[in-house]
């Protein structure tokens, strides 16, 4: 029994509350529309801000990762590539004429 008079108790307070709505509508919404679509303006924006910081931020990641691709396979292929049968050049004079004498074989 008791519960059947806390359901009354909800209902009416239902019917007020819709009664209320009907009657302040022509009142309220007015003011609703003024207030949301400066508000959903401003989300939309904010939005599309945040949107274009994650694209901005998505293409400098991909430009890392493939730098770091691009660094990785030259040092692999450094490593894999046969080492030379020539010794290196010692020393400046060395490598100068090692230079000259690369020069002079093109022309």
């Amino acid at each position: 029994m008791a519960q059947e008079g806390r359901w009354r108790g909800h209902f009416g307070a239902m019917l007020a509350g819709v009664a209320a709505g009907v009657f302040l509508a022509p009142i309220i919404l007015p003011a609703l529309s003024r207030w949301g679509r400066p508000a959903t303006k401003a989300a939309i924006k904010a939005g599309m801000a945040v949107y274009q910081r994650g694209r901005e931020a998505a293409a400098e990641l991909r430009e890392t990762v493939e730098d770091v691709a691009a660094e990785i396979e030259a040092e692999q292929s450094r490593s894999d590539a046969p080492s030379s049968t020539r010794p290196q050049p010692r020393s400046e004079v060395e490598a100068e004429t090692a230079a000259t004498a690369k020069r002079t074989a093109m022309h």
